[in-house]
């Protein structure tokens, strides 16, 4: 697996993408994490991290805030406020904690009945004395830390450059007093080199911190991150040039490893994280450049993010109108900023570049901005119109019963267990009969009664240190993980199954590393069935580093496996590129390995086949449906004819996946025959499964002929649907014969039967529970339908409805903003504009109420950005008035 690896951005990761990335500076980690456990008296130990750009600084300091949220006893005693990576509007120590309290009131969870932190920013940023400012930022700091009963961690990055931007020694010593003699706040600082205020005597800071350099990564470091980073291992010869060539810089050794995987220019430029993280380093040293007080001035502009005024400028950046006027000059004449709009006496301003903005945003927030976020999503929807297989694709994601996939794990973790019992050594002697017999009664019960057997025979024989008794004793703590799995009980079976791996897994004997690597196996898939994949990808990484290329016949089975779990668990996180490289892998084992004779786990066929079907799906979202289509049609070939019920259902999701590529590439015909093909073949099958697969074709056949224009032919086949399956309570086939109904709504609609058309959505709509996608197509076609209907009250209400559920879904669909710019145009443009804005959708629909405002005289000052998609809404809106206008008159 590839780890999210950030080659300048480790704050924009999760705690959990970021402990599983983390894989170098790990001794310096350690060692941070012993010192802070020892800060319990009335001093604090102040750590500094010191080390060049690139040295991972970063990385260490928001590994070691991860843990403290992390760790239980961390947590209870330190809450940790992490700074902005540069925290550049900091110049005087009041600024200081004035930024220690934003970065809080932004971190801290909200709790009823507390201060409300954002407020008292806001109330304390206007004090203009830095005395003042301090104590009261400070005493603000102070309460909270009392009412947690917890010290406060500073992740401050940066520190040398920010105490050359204070300056003013006395702030200095200020800093310094609070910090020797405050035990409620601890510092942990970073800095890209030791300087002067660390190292001469005579300055604030000298001897206050305990100091840890950075050193380059030696070779094992390099191989270890390349690893990480790319998910490929390279032999040591190629590992030393690597690390010359970087000269051991964790980031320069990133940059490489991600090309190194194949990450193509298409994939980076479609993530708007790594393009702003490829330009980090010029927005450094372009920011670097300016003057401080201009610095200010620039980044006031860029984080009110509007073309602003010099006064509201001016207000942002702390300064006076006069002071912030000629710096605006400045800056204008040498392009970083550019007067757009307003009135001579009253001028407004923006930053020239606008991808700055964007960067200086989320860098700020260590993630996409929400407002930026809003935006974008915006435009992916109204420039790219969406086909309605991409509707139902979402519907398929949740068809998956997750009951009964925990179940059918927890069965084949209890038949691997019981045949891995069953190669117990001979080792020439009688083993005691009480461990035998404990032993084979436990593996006959069943949870609850086999966790107790399992606890019991535990207790009585793991103190054992008999060779012939390790491998029971692995045996039976896999055993205990199982039947509390399969009484979900999960994280207390995970962490039996790791007390196993503890003990077990420096053993020689080959019985007990089967049990040690079957144990890692079980961990991965009870994390993955848990919905923790990431988790689940690291547990297997550990498995494959350690026993990937073991000899032993059984635990090389057991790695084959992994791969194909892994290959299926990155197809559910979205990346069908490593995917893809973890079932081919899987595929060549399982084709080159014989399973062991007794290992009654599923035959090697049915295992291959299902890894197949998954290699096809992996492809198809390459948008390689050729290679797709012959992956997918290889398993009918060779698995076609089989009456096995795992091999019949990765025919059918074969079948059903050679339709979806035939679709692709618009080989409709052949598509429909496919579709029948599989309606066909689970007609005779009356399982639950069956039944979901034939809905499924149905209505991607529906959709198809909706897409080569027939639409009686689609409606016979909603018709088909609803006949079949409109009594059927299963949450699945409800969602695909609501689907169907409101399908048939819309041809009701197209013959011009908008009364119908209401009759059959209402019941779907007042049903209690249901898909939320049906709901939200459901308010869309009736809001139109009403409309149709000279019904603009009743639109309005589902217009309403259609508001409060857009941002619970994950849209990139055209049409529903489609449909709204249509309705604003036939609805009063004003109630729209007040709907939307009174609504949770506000900023996902700015350029929407933007454009809206502009069609009724008002001047909305918003980013450029926006503007400029609001202009193409508004044609839009002209060219549906002449559409309208030309119906009318003829």
């Amino acid at each position: 697996m590839t780890v999210i690896a950030r080659k300048y951005n480790p704050g924009f990761l999760t705690d959990d993408e970021l402990v599983a990335s983390f894989c170098v500076r790990t001794e310096e980690f350690e060692s941070m994490v012993e010192t802070l456990r020892e800060c319990t008296g009335n001093s604090n130990t102040h750590q500094i991290v010191i080390g060049p750009r690139g040295s991972g600084k970063t990385s260490l300091l928001l590994r070691v805030a991860a843990e403290i949220r992390r760790d239980a006893d961390l947590s209870s005693r330190f809450f940790p406020i992490v700074f902005a990576e540069e925290s550049y509007e900091v110049s005087t120590a009041g600024e200081f904690w004035l930024e220690c309290l934003s970065r809080l009131s932004d971190q801290a969870p909200s709790e009823e009945g507390s201060p409300d932190l954002r407020r008292t920013f806001e109330e304390l940023r206007q004090i203009r004395d830095d005395r003042t400012l301090a104590d009261r930022c400070l005493g603000a700091l102070q309460d909270f830390a009392d009412r947690e009963c917890r010290r406060l961690v500073l992740i401050v990055e940066n520190l040398n450059m920010l105490l050359g931007d204070i300056g003013d020694e006395d702030a200095g010593w200020q800093l310094r007093h609070t910090l020797q003699t405050e035990p409620r706040v601890l510092l942990l600082a970073s800095a890209t080199s030791r300087f002067q205020e660390i190292d001469d005597p005579k300055r604030a800071f000298y001897d206050l911190f305990r100091l840890l350099p950075l050193r380059s990564l030696d070779r094992d470091d390099c191989a270890t991150l390349w690893q990480t980073v790319s998910g490929q291992s390279h032999a040591p010869e190629t590992i030393q040039p690597l690390r010359i060539l970087t000269g051991g810089s964790p980031r320069l050794l990133t940059i490489v490893a991600r090309f190194g995987a194949n990450l193509s220019f298409r994939e980076l430029m479609a993530d708007l994280l790594d393009l702003v993280d490829d330009h980090t380093e010029y927005f450094k040293s372009h920011l670097d450049a300016l003057p401080h007080q201009e610095r200010k001035v620039y980044l006031a502009v860029a984080d009110l993010w509007k073309p602003a005024s010099a006064r509201e400028i001016a207000d942002r950046a702390r300064l006076n109108v006069n002071q912030c006027s000629a710096q605006l000059k400045r800056l204008t004449s040498r392009g970083a900023i550019m007067e757009t709009g307003g009135t001579p006496r009253r001028k407004l301003y923006y930053v020239s570049e606008r991808l700055y903005n964007i960067y200086y945003l989320m860098r700020r927030a260590r993630g996409p901005a929400p407002l930026v976020q809003a935006l974008i999503h915006f435009m992916e929807a109204f420039y790219s119109p969406t086909e309605l297989k991409n509707f139902v694709g979402r519907i398929m994601k949740d068809m998956s019963d997750s009951d009964s996939k925990t179940l059918s794990l927890h069965e084949e973790m209890y038949e691997q267990f019981i045949q891995m019992l069953s190669r117990r050594t001979n080792c020439g002697e009688l083993r005691p009969f009480a461990l035998e017999v404990e032993f084979d009664r436990a593996c006959t019960l069943e949870a609850p009664e086999a966790l107790t057997a399992w606890e019991s025979f535990i207790c009585r024989f793991s103190e054992s240190t008999a060779t012939e008794d390790q491998h029971f004793i692995a045996a039976a703590l896999v055993g205990k993980g199982m039947a509390l799995a399969s009484m979900d009980r999960l994280d207390e079976a995970i962490a039996a199954w790791n007390v196993m791996v503890q003990r077990f897994r420096i053993s020689d004997t080959p019985e007990v590393l089967q049990a040690v690597a079957l144990a890692r196996f079980l961990i991965g898939g009870v994390l993955a069935s848990s919905d923790r994949p990431r988790e689940a990808l690291a547990a297997w990484r550990g498995l494959l580093q350690e026993f990937g290329d073991s000899n032993t016949k059984e635990i090389s089975w057991i790695a084959t496996r992994t791969f194909a779990r892994m290959g299926d668990v990155l197809l559910h996180l979205d990346s069908p590129d490593l995917a893809l490289s973890s079932l081919d892998l899987a595929i060549r084992r399982f084709e080159s390995e014989e399973p062991p004779e007794d290992w009654k786990i599923l035959p090697t066929c049915e295992i291959l086949a299902n890894s197949l079907a998954s290699k096809g799906t992996a492809l198809l979202r390459l948008d390689q449906p050729e290679e797709a289509l012959d992956t997918w049609q290889e398993v009918v070939r060779r698995f076609g004819l089989r009456h096995e019920p795992q091999l019949r259902q990765a025919v059918s999701q074969s079948l059903f996946g050679q339709g979806k590529a035939l679709t692709r590439l618009d080989r409709s015909e052949q598509a429909m025959t496919i579709w029948d093909d599989v309606v066909r073949r689970n007609n005779s099958n009356a399982t639950a499964e069956s039944a979901k697969m034939v809905a499924s074709a149905l209505v991607e056949k529906g959709a198809l002929l909706i897409r080569s224009k027939k639409r009686d032919e689609a409606l016979a086949v909603w018709e088909e649907i609803l006949e079949r399956f409109a009594q059927d309570d299963d949450p699945a086939l409800r969602d695909k014969t609501e689907f169907a109904l409101l399908m048939k709504a819309a041809f009701e609609m197209t013959n011009g039967q908008s009364g119908t058309a209401i009759d059959l959505i209402s019941p779907v709509l007042e049903r209690q529970g249901g898909g939320l996608d049906n709901k939200y197509l459901g308010y869309r076609l009736r809001a139109r339908a009403f409309l149709a209907e000279g019904m603009p009250e009743a639109c309005e209400r589902d217009v309403a409805l259609i508001l409060a559920i857009m941002p619970n879904l994950d849209l990139s669909d055209g049409e529903a903003i489609n449909d709204l710019i249509d309705m604003a145009s036939d609805l009063n443009m004003k109630r729209m504009r007040d709907m939307i804005k009174e609504s949770p959708a506000c900023e996902l629909l700015l350029p929407l109420t933007t454009a809206l405002e502009m069609e009724l005289g008002l001047q909305p000052r918003v980013a450029k950005e926006v503007e400029e998609v609001a202009e193409d809404i508004r044609e839009q809106f002209r060219l549906h008035r002449q559409q309208r206008f030309a119906t009318e008159k003829g």
